[in-house]
Protein backbone atom coordinates (compact mmCIF):
# COMPACT_ATOMS: atom_id res chain seq x y z
CA UNK A 1 0.00 0.00 0.00
CA UNK A 2 2.87 2.25 0.50
CA UNK A 3 3.87 2.13 -2.75
CA UNK A 4 0.87 2.63 -4.01
CA UNK A 5 0.58 5.62 -1.96
CA UNK A 6 3.87 7.27 -2.95
CA UNK A 7 2.68 6.31 -6.83
CA UNK A 8 -0.49 8.51 -6.02
CA UNK A 9 1.40 11.15 -4.20
CA UNK A 10 3.45 11.96 -6.99
CA UNK A 11 0.66 12.00 -9.74
CA UNK A 12 -1.06 14.74 -7.42
CA UNK A 13 1.84 17.00 -7.00
CA UNK A 14 3.06 16.36 -10.44
CA UNK A 15 0.04 17.64 -11.66
CA UNK A 16 -0.12 20.56 -8.83
CA UNK A 17 3.78 21.14 -10.33
CA UNK A 18 2.40 21.49 -13.99
CA UNK A 19 -0.31 23.98 -13.28
CA UNK A 20 2.30 25.97 -11.79
CA UNK A 21 4.71 25.66 -14.18
CA UNK A 22 2.36 26.74 -17.42
CA UNK A 23 1.21 29.69 -15.21
CA UNK A 24 4.83 30.75 -14.91
CA UNK A 25 4.82 29.94 -19.41
CA UNK A 26 1.58 32.16 -18.85
CA UNK A 27 2.79 34.74 -16.90
CA UNK A 28 6.10 35.13 -19.27
CA UNK A 29 3.82 35.52 -22.11
CA UNK A 30 1.82 37.96 -20.87
CA UNK A 31 4.62 39.86 -19.75
CA UNK A 32 5.89 40.37 -23.54
CA UNK A 33 2.99 42.59 -24.02
CA UNK A 34 2.38 44.01 -20.82
CA UNK A 35 6.34 44.56 -19.22
CA UNK A 36 5.33 45.09 -15.87
CA UNK A 37 4.43 41.44 -15.35
CA UNK A 38 8.01 40.57 -16.27
CA UNK A 39 9.37 43.46 -14.20
CA UNK A 40 7.44 42.03 -10.92
CA UNK A 41 8.49 38.46 -11.74
CA UNK A 42 12.35 39.61 -12.12
CA UNK A 43 12.19 41.06 -8.38
CA UNK A 44 10.08 38.80 -7.31
CA UNK A 45 12.68 36.16 -8.22
CA UNK A 46 15.15 38.33 -6.70
CA UNK A 47 13.78 39.17 -2.80
CA UNK A 48 13.19 35.49 -3.03
CA UNK A 49 17.01 34.61 -4.13
CA UNK A 50 17.67 37.23 -1.38
CA UNK A 51 15.69 35.59 1.26
CA UNK A 52 17.13 32.35 0.64
CA UNK A 53 20.86 33.54 1.18
CA UNK A 54 19.53 35.13 4.72
CA UNK A 55 18.15 32.18 5.70
CA UNK A 56 21.56 30.73 6.95
CA UNK A 57 21.71 32.93 9.93
CA UNK A 58 19.97 31.96 12.89
CA UNK A 59 17.16 34.60 13.22
CA UNK A 60 14.44 33.04 14.84
CA UNK A 61 13.63 34.35 18.27
CA UNK A 62 13.83 31.87 21.08
CA UNK A 63 10.62 32.62 22.29
CA UNK A 64 7.11 34.37 21.37
CA UNK A 65 7.91 33.79 17.67
CA UNK A 66 3.74 33.34 16.58
CA UNK A 67 3.23 36.11 19.19
CA UNK A 68 6.11 38.56 17.36
CA UNK A 69 4.87 37.58 13.93
CA UNK A 70 0.53 38.16 15.08
CA UNK A 71 1.62 41.70 16.25
CA UNK A 72 2.99 42.91 13.17
CA UNK A 73 0.11 41.29 11.23
CA UNK A 74 -2.16 43.32 13.38
CA UNK A 75 -0.43 46.23 13.29
CA UNK A 76 0.30 46.42 9.33
CA UNK A 77 -3.35 45.38 8.61
CA UNK A 78 -4.51 47.90 11.45
CA UNK A 79 -2.57 50.82 10.17
CA UNK A 80 -3.76 50.17 6.43
CA UNK A 81 -7.26 50.14 6.78
CA UNK A 82 -7.27 52.98 9.34
CA UNK A 83 -5.20 54.73 7.07
CA UNK A 84 -7.06 53.73 3.90
CA UNK A 85 -10.71 53.78 3.38
CA UNK A 86 -12.53 52.70 0.04
CA UNK A 87 -16.52 52.72 0.23
CA UNK A 88 -18.09 49.33 -0.87
CA UNK A 89 -18.82 49.12 -4.30
CA UNK A 90 -20.37 46.12 -6.42
CA UNK A 91 -20.35 42.71 -4.79
CA UNK A 92 -18.61 44.40 -1.53
CA UNK A 93 -21.88 46.64 -1.10
CA UNK A 94 -23.97 43.66 -1.42
CA UNK A 95 -22.09 42.21 1.53
CA UNK A 96 -22.21 45.44 3.26
CA UNK A 97 -25.86 46.20 2.54
CA UNK A 98 -27.27 42.62 3.83
CA UNK A 99 -25.15 42.63 6.76
CA UNK A 100 -26.65 45.75 8.03
CA UNK A 101 -30.17 44.53 7.23
CA UNK A 102 -29.20 41.69 9.28
CA UNK A 103 -27.93 43.89 11.92
CA UNK A 104 -31.28 45.99 11.87
CA UNK A 105 -33.38 43.55 11.35
CA UNK A 106 -34.79 45.32 8.11
CA UNK A 107 -35.61 43.40 5.19
CA UNK A 108 -33.20 42.12 2.67
CA UNK A 109 -32.18 44.16 -0.13
CA UNK A 110 -32.26 42.74 -3.14
CA UNK A 111 -33.03 39.54 -1.74
CA UNK A 112 -33.81 37.97 -5.12
CA UNK A 113 -30.23 38.03 -6.14
CA UNK A 114 -28.90 36.79 -2.58
CA UNK A 115 -31.04 33.77 -3.00
CA UNK A 116 -29.10 33.31 -6.29
CA UNK A 117 -25.63 33.36 -4.26
CA UNK A 118 -27.12 32.19 -0.73
CA UNK A 119 -23.58 32.56 0.66
CA UNK A 120 -23.58 36.22 0.35
CA UNK A 121 -26.64 35.72 3.32
CA UNK A 122 -23.69 33.61 5.06
CA UNK A 123 -21.40 36.29 4.74
CA UNK A 124 -23.58 38.90 5.82
CA UNK A 125 -24.14 37.25 8.94
CA UNK A 126 -20.89 37.10 10.14
CA UNK A 127 -20.48 40.64 9.77
CA UNK A 128 -23.73 41.33 11.16
CA UNK A 129 -22.84 40.80 14.48
CA UNK A 130 -19.95 43.08 14.93
CA UNK A 131 -21.92 45.90 13.13
CA UNK A 132 -24.66 44.77 15.22
CA UNK A 133 -22.34 46.00 18.45
CA UNK A 134 -20.48 48.37 17.44
CA UNK A 135 -22.61 50.10 14.37
CA UNK A 136 -23.11 50.34 10.70
CA UNK A 137 -19.57 51.61 9.94
CA UNK A 138 -17.62 50.45 7.09
CA UNK A 139 -14.52 50.62 9.89
CA UNK A 140 -16.20 47.97 12.13
CA UNK A 141 -16.09 45.49 9.29
CA UNK A 142 -12.08 46.32 8.17
CA UNK A 143 -11.49 45.53 12.21
CA UNK A 144 -13.25 42.07 11.81
CA UNK A 145 -10.72 42.04 8.85
CA UNK A 146 -7.63 42.60 10.52
CA UNK A 147 -8.79 39.87 13.33
CA UNK A 148 -9.46 37.24 11.11
CA UNK A 149 -6.13 38.27 9.24
CA UNK A 150 -4.13 37.95 12.53
CA UNK A 151 -5.62 35.05 13.74
CA UNK A 152 -4.69 33.36 10.39
CA UNK A 153 -1.35 34.56 10.89
CA UNK A 154 -1.55 32.16 14.22
CA UNK A 155 -2.76 29.20 12.29
CA UNK A 156 0.07 29.97 9.79
CA UNK A 157 2.39 29.68 12.09
CA UNK A 158 0.60 26.92 13.90
CA UNK A 159 0.50 24.97 10.32
CA UNK A 160 3.84 25.36 10.06
CA UNK A 161 4.59 24.11 13.14
CA UNK A 162 3.10 20.88 12.13
CA UNK A 163 4.38 20.38 9.27
CA UNK A 164 7.59 21.90 8.90
CA UNK A 165 9.43 23.34 11.52
CA UNK A 166 9.94 25.99 14.24
CA UNK A 167 11.89 28.26 12.26
CA UNK A 168 9.73 27.57 8.76
CA UNK A 169 6.57 28.66 10.79
CA UNK A 170 7.96 31.96 11.88
CA UNK A 171 9.05 32.94 8.43
CA UNK A 172 5.54 31.62 7.09
CA UNK A 173 3.94 33.69 9.39
CA UNK A 174 6.22 36.58 8.81
CA UNK A 175 5.33 36.55 5.00
CA UNK A 176 1.53 36.15 5.95
CA UNK A 177 2.04 39.11 7.74
CA UNK A 178 3.33 41.23 5.23
CA UNK A 179 1.49 39.90 2.30
CA UNK A 180 0.60 43.54 0.50
CA UNK A 181 -2.37 42.26 -1.56
CA UNK A 182 -3.71 41.11 1.39
CA UNK A 183 -3.27 43.61 3.27
CA UNK A 184 -5.01 46.37 0.83
CA UNK A 185 -8.19 43.73 0.75
CA UNK A 186 -8.28 44.96 4.40
CA UNK A 187 -10.61 47.46 3.65
CA UNK A 188 -13.04 45.80 1.83
CA UNK A 189 -16.35 44.28 2.84
CA UNK A 190 -16.13 40.54 1.87
CA UNK A 191 -15.69 37.03 2.62
CA UNK A 192 -12.25 35.97 1.75
CA UNK A 193 -10.81 36.89 5.62
CA UNK A 194 -14.01 34.77 7.30
CA UNK A 195 -13.75 31.27 4.78
CA UNK A 196 -10.25 31.74 4.97
CA UNK A 197 -9.73 31.69 8.36
CA UNK A 198 -12.15 28.97 8.55
CA UNK A 199 -10.21 26.72 6.41
CA UNK A 200 -6.85 27.06 8.19
CA UNK A 201 -8.62 26.00 11.21
CA UNK A 202 -9.83 23.23 9.41
CA UNK A 203 -6.27 22.04 8.06
CA UNK A 204 -4.56 22.39 11.51
CA UNK A 205 -7.21 20.42 13.33
CA UNK A 206 -7.51 17.96 10.64
CA UNK A 207 -3.75 17.42 10.92
CA UNK A 208 -3.84 17.58 15.07
CA UNK A 209 -6.80 14.71 15.04
CA UNK A 210 -5.72 12.57 12.02
CA UNK A 211 -2.53 11.65 13.65
CA UNK A 212 -4.55 10.10 17.08
CA UNK A 213 -6.70 8.56 14.37
CA UNK A 214 -3.56 6.58 13.06
CA UNK A 215 -3.15 5.47 16.44
CA UNK A 216 -6.90 4.04 16.83
CA UNK A 217 -8.11 6.86 18.72
CA UNK A 218 -11.63 6.89 19.18
CA UNK A 219 -12.21 9.74 20.80
CA UNK A 220 -9.95 11.87 17.86
CA UNK A 221 -12.40 10.02 15.34
CA UNK A 222 -15.85 11.48 17.12
CA UNK A 223 -13.54 15.05 16.97
CA UNK A 224 -13.27 14.82 13.42
CA UNK A 225 -16.73 14.23 12.94
CA UNK A 226 -17.70 17.39 15.04
CA UNK A 227 -15.20 19.10 11.87
CA UNK A 228 -18.97 18.59 9.60
CA UNK A 229 -20.12 21.73 11.49
CA UNK A 230 -16.88 23.44 10.50
CA UNK A 231 -17.45 22.38 6.60
CA UNK A 232 -20.43 23.71 7.04
CA UNK A 233 -19.53 26.92 8.15
CA UNK A 234 -17.42 27.20 5.33
CA UNK A 235 -20.05 26.28 3.13
CA UNK A 236 -22.41 28.62 4.25
CA UNK A 237 -19.74 31.35 3.79
CA UNK A 238 -18.30 30.55 0.61
CA UNK A 239 -19.45 27.28 -1.33
CA UNK A 240 -16.45 25.24 -2.02
CA UNK A 241 -16.48 22.98 1.37
CA UNK A 242 -17.31 20.16 -1.55
CA UNK A 243 -13.60 20.66 -2.56
CA UNK A 244 -12.06 19.65 0.88
CA UNK A 245 -14.30 16.74 1.24
CA UNK A 246 -13.81 15.53 -2.09
CA UNK A 247 -9.66 16.00 -1.10
CA UNK A 248 -10.02 14.54 1.88
CA UNK A 249 -11.94 11.22 0.58
CA UNK A 250 -8.58 11.07 -1.92
CA UNK A 251 -6.16 11.51 0.85
CA UNK A 252 -8.31 8.51 2.82
CA UNK A 253 -8.50 6.18 0.01
CA UNK A 254 -5.10 6.81 -2.10
CA UNK A 255 -2.59 8.43 0.29
CA UNK A 256 -2.37 7.25 4.02
CA UNK A 257 0.73 4.50 2.88
CA UNK A 258 1.19 1.64 5.64
CA UNK A 259 -1.71 2.74 7.57
CA UNK A 260 -4.49 1.61 4.75
CA UNK A 261 -2.78 -1.96 5.84
CA UNK A 262 -4.90 -2.04 8.28
CA UNK A 263 -8.62 -2.87 8.34
CA UNK A 264 -9.68 -1.38 11.45
CA UNK A 265 -7.95 1.85 9.98
CA UNK A 266 -10.45 1.85 6.84
CA UNK A 267 -13.64 0.75 9.48
CA UNK A 268 -12.43 4.08 11.31
CA UNK A 269 -11.30 6.36 8.96
CA UNK A 270 -15.14 5.23 6.74
CA UNK A 271 -17.02 5.90 9.54
CA UNK A 272 -16.02 8.95 10.61
CA UNK A 273 -15.68 10.42 7.02
CA UNK A 274 -19.57 9.46 6.72
CA UNK A 275 -20.26 10.45 10.04
CA UNK A 276 -18.94 14.14 9.04
CA UNK A 277 -20.71 13.89 5.82
CA UNK A 278 -23.67 13.48 7.12
CA UNK A 279 -23.46 16.18 10.42
CA UNK A 280 -22.49 18.65 7.01
CA UNK A 281 -25.76 18.06 5.02
CA UNK A 282 -27.90 18.15 8.16
CA UNK A 283 -26.17 21.24 9.10
CA UNK A 284 -26.96 22.68 5.48
CA UNK A 285 -30.38 21.57 5.30
CA UNK A 286 -31.12 23.37 8.30
CA UNK A 287 -29.21 26.48 7.22
CA UNK A 288 -31.81 26.47 3.68
CA UNK A 289 -34.47 26.26 5.65
CA UNK A 290 -33.21 29.86 7.67
CA UNK A 291 -31.51 30.84 4.22
CA UNK A 292 -35.87 30.56 2.91
CA UNK A 293 -37.71 32.26 6.31
CA UNK A 294 -34.84 35.32 6.13
CA UNK A 295 -34.91 35.78 1.96
CA UNK A 296 -39.23 34.81 1.79
CA UNK A 297 -38.08 32.67 -1.14
CA UNK A 298 -35.99 29.68 -1.76
CA UNK A 299 -32.70 29.85 -2.33
CA UNK A 300 -30.32 28.38 -5.39
CA UNK A 301 -29.12 24.98 -4.89
CA UNK A 302 -26.68 25.01 -8.10
CA UNK A 303 -24.78 27.74 -8.91
CA UNK A 304 -25.66 26.51 -13.01
CA UNK A 305 -24.63 30.62 -13.40
CA UNK A 306 -21.29 30.20 -12.98
CA UNK A 307 -20.44 27.30 -14.88
CA UNK A 308 -22.12 29.23 -17.93
CA UNK A 309 -19.82 31.35 -17.48
CA UNK A 310 -16.77 30.26 -16.94
CA UNK A 311 -17.42 28.70 -20.57
CA UNK A 312 -17.65 31.96 -22.05
CA UNK A 313 -14.84 32.18 -24.35
CA UNK A 314 -14.72 35.77 -25.59
CA UNK A 315 -14.57 36.80 -21.77
CA UNK A 316 -12.11 33.79 -20.52
CA UNK A 317 -14.27 32.77 -18.20
CA UNK A 318 -15.22 35.81 -16.27
CA UNK A 319 -17.83 37.91 -15.62
CA UNK A 320 -19.75 39.60 -18.37
CA UNK A 321 -22.83 41.92 -18.30
CA UNK A 322 -24.82 39.64 -20.93
CA UNK A 323 -24.52 36.89 -18.86
CA UNK A 324 -25.87 38.15 -15.88
CA UNK A 325 -28.78 39.93 -18.01
CA UNK A 326 -29.99 36.51 -19.76
CA UNK A 327 -30.05 34.97 -15.84
CA UNK A 328 -31.68 38.20 -15.13
CA UNK A 329 -34.25 37.84 -17.62
CA UNK A 330 -35.87 34.47 -16.40
CA UNK A 331 -36.53 36.29 -12.88
CA UNK A 332 -38.22 38.71 -14.89
CA UNK A 333 -40.92 36.04 -15.87
CA UNK A 334 -41.70 35.21 -12.35
CA UNK A 335 -39.02 32.65 -12.12
CA UNK A 336 -37.74 31.97 -8.30
CA UNK A 337 -33.85 31.77 -7.59
CA UNK A 338 -33.45 28.00 -8.23
CA UNK A 339 -35.77 28.02 -11.26
CA UNK A 340 -33.83 30.84 -12.93
CA UNK A 341 -30.49 29.11 -12.07
CA UNK A 342 -31.76 25.43 -13.32
CA UNK A 343 -32.48 27.84 -16.53
CA UNK A 344 -29.09 28.03 -17.69
CA UNK A 345 -28.69 24.79 -18.01
CA UNK A 346 -29.89 24.55 -21.79
CA UNK A 347 -27.49 27.76 -22.37
CA UNK A 348 -24.53 25.78 -21.36
CA UNK A 349 -25.44 22.64 -23.29
CA UNK A 350 -25.41 25.50 -26.34
CA UNK A 351 -22.09 26.74 -25.43
CA UNK A 352 -20.24 23.19 -25.21
CA UNK A 353 -22.26 21.91 -28.49
CA UNK A 354 -21.04 25.52 -29.92
CA UNK A 355 -17.22 24.63 -29.32
CA UNK A 356 -14.74 26.39 -27.93
CA UNK A 357 -11.06 26.69 -28.27
CA UNK A 358 -10.50 25.23 -24.74
CA UNK A 359 -6.87 25.34 -24.46
CA UNK A 360 -6.89 29.11 -25.10
CA UNK A 361 -9.85 29.16 -22.85
CA UNK A 362 -8.53 26.97 -20.16
CA UNK A 363 -5.05 29.17 -20.15
CA UNK A 364 -6.75 32.41 -20.03
CA UNK A 365 -8.92 31.27 -16.77
CA UNK A 366 -5.74 29.64 -15.05
CA UNK A 367 -3.81 33.25 -15.66
CA UNK A 368 -7.12 34.97 -14.28
CA UNK A 369 -6.77 32.82 -11.26
CA UNK A 370 -3.02 32.23 -10.50
CA UNK A 371 -1.23 34.45 -12.77
CA UNK A 372 -1.24 37.49 -10.72
CA UNK A 373 -1.96 38.96 -7.34
CA UNK A 374 -2.49 42.60 -8.38
CA UNK A 375 -6.19 42.97 -7.47
CA UNK A 376 -5.22 44.77 -4.05
CA UNK A 377 -4.26 47.83 -5.75
CA UNK A 378 -6.77 47.44 -8.76
CA UNK A 379 -9.49 47.67 -5.83
CA UNK A 380 -8.84 51.15 -5.37
CA UNK A 381 -8.57 52.34 -9.10
CA UNK A 382 -12.35 54.35 -7.93
CA UNK A 383 -10.89 56.38 -5.11
CA UNK A 384 -7.04 56.95 -5.49
CA UNK A 385 -4.59 57.92 -8.19
CA UNK A 386 -3.58 56.37 -11.21
CA UNK A 387 -0.36 56.05 -9.74
CA UNK A 388 -0.67 55.07 -6.24
CA UNK A 389 -2.84 52.06 -8.10
CA UNK A 390 0.03 51.04 -10.06
CA UNK A 391 2.65 51.21 -7.62
CA UNK A 392 0.33 49.12 -5.21
CA UNK A 393 -0.56 46.57 -8.03
CA UNK A 394 3.40 46.18 -8.52
CA UNK A 395 3.92 45.76 -4.92
CA UNK A 396 1.37 43.12 -5.05
CA UNK A 397 2.51 41.38 -7.71
CA UNK A 398 6.42 41.51 -6.71
CA UNK A 399 5.42 39.65 -3.21
CA UNK A 400 3.50 37.25 -5.33
CA UNK A 401 5.99 36.10 -7.36
CA UNK A 402 8.36 35.89 -4.98
CA UNK A 403 6.29 33.33 -3.16
CA UNK A 404 4.84 31.82 -6.45
CA UNK A 405 8.45 30.78 -7.30
CA UNK A 406 9.32 29.18 -4.23
CA UNK A 407 6.58 27.78 -3.74
CA UNK A 408 7.15 25.99 -6.94
CA UNK A 409 10.57 24.40 -5.51
CA UNK A 410 8.45 23.47 -2.37
CA UNK A 411 6.11 21.46 -4.21
CA UNK A 412 9.56 19.66 -6.06
CA UNK A 413 10.80 18.89 -2.41
CA UNK A 414 7.45 17.24 -2.08
CA UNK A 415 7.89 15.40 -5.08
CA UNK A 416 11.16 14.27 -4.54
CA UNK A 417 10.26 12.75 -1.39
CA UNK A 418 8.83 9.36 -0.56
CA UNK A 419 7.14 10.50 2.60
CA UNK A 420 3.41 10.45 3.24
CA UNK A 421 1.29 12.34 5.87
CA UNK A 422 -2.07 14.30 6.37
CA UNK A 423 -0.21 17.25 5.25
CA UNK A 424 -0.98 16.38 1.50
CA UNK A 425 -4.42 17.57 2.10
CA UNK A 426 -3.07 21.00 1.57
CA UNK A 427 -1.99 20.34 -2.08
CA UNK A 428 -4.59 18.58 -2.77
CA UNK A 429 -7.22 21.28 -1.93
CA UNK A 430 -5.06 23.82 -2.84
CA UNK A 431 -4.97 21.36 -6.78
CA UNK A 432 -8.65 21.20 -6.30
CA UNK A 433 -9.69 24.60 -5.92
CA UNK A 434 -7.55 25.94 -9.34
CA UNK A 435 -9.20 22.80 -11.60
CA UNK A 436 -12.89 23.40 -10.20
CA UNK A 437 -12.31 27.18 -11.12
CA UNK A 438 -10.93 26.23 -14.91
CA UNK A 439 -15.18 25.27 -14.81
CA UNK A 440 -16.63 27.75 -13.56
CA UNK A 441 -16.78 31.44 -13.36
CA UNK A 442 -13.25 32.71 -12.64
CA UNK A 443 -11.44 35.65 -11.00
CA UNK A 444 -8.06 36.52 -9.17
CA UNK A 445 -9.99 37.37 -5.96
CA UNK A 446 -10.57 33.45 -5.86
CA UNK A 447 -7.34 32.50 -4.84
CA UNK A 448 -7.25 33.79 -1.65
CA UNK A 449 -7.77 31.29 0.74
CA UNK A 450 -4.68 29.77 -1.69
CA UNK A 451 -2.02 32.17 -0.60
CA UNK A 452 -1.41 30.86 2.60
CA UNK A 453 -0.58 27.31 1.58
CA UNK A 454 1.58 28.35 -1.35
CA UNK A 455 3.38 30.42 0.87
CA UNK A 456 4.10 26.95 3.72
CA UNK A 457 5.04 25.48 0.47
CA UNK A 458 7.42 28.21 -0.40
CA UNK A 459 8.21 28.41 3.18
CA UNK A 460 9.55 24.66 2.30
CA UNK A 461 11.37 25.39 -0.28
CA UNK A 462 13.42 28.09 1.21
CA UNK A 463 14.31 26.04 4.36
CA UNK A 464 13.95 22.34 3.16
CA UNK A 465 13.07 21.92 6.62
CA UNK A 466 10.28 19.38 7.40
CA UNK A 467 8.77 17.82 11.17
CA UNK A 468 6.16 16.21 9.83
CA UNK A 469 6.75 16.21 6.16
CA UNK A 470 4.28 17.60 3.88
Amino acid sequence: MEKASVFFKRIMLGALLAVLLVTLMLVLREGVSAHSYLAALALGATWCAGLYVLLGKRWVPRRGAAFRAMLLCLVLNGLWVALVHIEPFSDYAEYWDVARALANGTPIPDAWYVAMYPHILGTATVLSVPIRLFGAKVSVVTALNTLLTTLSCGLVWLLGKELLSERAAYLAALLWAVAPCKLMLGSLVFSEPVYTFLILLFFWLFLRLARRIRKGSVSAAVGMTALGLLLAAIQIVRPIASILLIALALWIVFLRGKEARRLRSWVLWGLTFAAMLGLFRVSLTLWDGHVERVLGQKAASVPWYNIYVGLNGETGGRYTDADMDLLTSYLKQGMDADAAQKSMIPHIRERLAAGQDYPKLLAEKLFSFLGADQLGGYTYRFTRPERFVKICMVICNVFYYGVFLAGVLGVVRMLRKRTLSAGLLLPLFFLGLTLAHMLVEVADRYHYSLIPLLIIFAVLGLTGEERSPI
